[in-house]
């Protein structure tokens, strides 16, 4: 929560609400949101009063995980959209790709682990695909590899300056670029490119 606070520098305008369920059962029976959450669902922010629901299943860290991580949404929401349904339909502000925010809010509740390091060496390794296919096919893992390339490159303040941009532009691509001094596509194969000089030296010399 501190890093996340250093990361941004935001201050919320709205105070928030946060709602706890005391089994995954009764977090997918929750009225907060319209629809039935599936099984595979750990924790939703909606955003028509930026609140966030997670159900406590026994294990702290998990807990502490998808807390954070839906934490991050309601602070994206309040920044770049002001925290509700009407305050986004009046600012302007273009949705960000799902990558992005599912990427920064992994980013900030885990930052790196060997779990994401695994899926994203096995997708470099045994699949031949584009960068923006890679973050729209598995955008938690790939969006937290995006954000950990900028921060090692940039520095973490430079998270916090590219929403700044965001919440200033109608343009997702025009804010990056202002951001990072480069285009959207530029940036991004630069970030794949990394992966790629990071995890193919592993296969080499091996038979298939």
């Amino acid at each position: 929560y501190a890093r996340m606070r250093s990361d941004f520098k935001w201050h919320i305008r709205k105070r928030g609400i946060i709602i706890l369920y005391n089994s995954h059962n009764d977090f997918q029976q929750t009225n907060v949101v319209s629809s039935y959450l599936p099984e595979g669902v750990g924790g939703v922010t909606e955003l028509f009063k930026n609140r966030v629901v997670v159900p406590f299943e026994g294990d702290y860290r998990q807990f502490k995980h998808v807390l954070v991580h839906e934490l991050v949404h309601a602070v994206m929401n309040d920044m770049l959209y002001g925290g509700s349904v009407q305050s986004l339909i009046s600012s302007g502000v273009r949705q960000v790709p799902i990558w992005f925010s599912e990427g920064l809010a992994e980013f900030e509740s885990v930052g790196w682990d060997t779990r994401i390091d695994m899926l994203v060496r096995d997708v470099l390794v045994n699949a031949s695909l584009e960068p923006i296919q890679v973050l729209n096919g598995l955008p938690y893992h790939f969006g937290t590899s995006f954000f950990k390339f900028i921060a090692q490159k940039y520095g973490r303040p430079k998270i916090g300056e590219i929403l700044h941009k965001l919440r200033s532009s109608i343009s997702f691509s025009n804010a990056i670029e202002s951001a990072v001094g480069m285009e959207l596509e530029d940036l991004l194969d630069e970030w794949y490119s990394s992966l790629k000089k990071e995890y193919w030296p592993d296969i080499e010399g091996r038979y298939e």
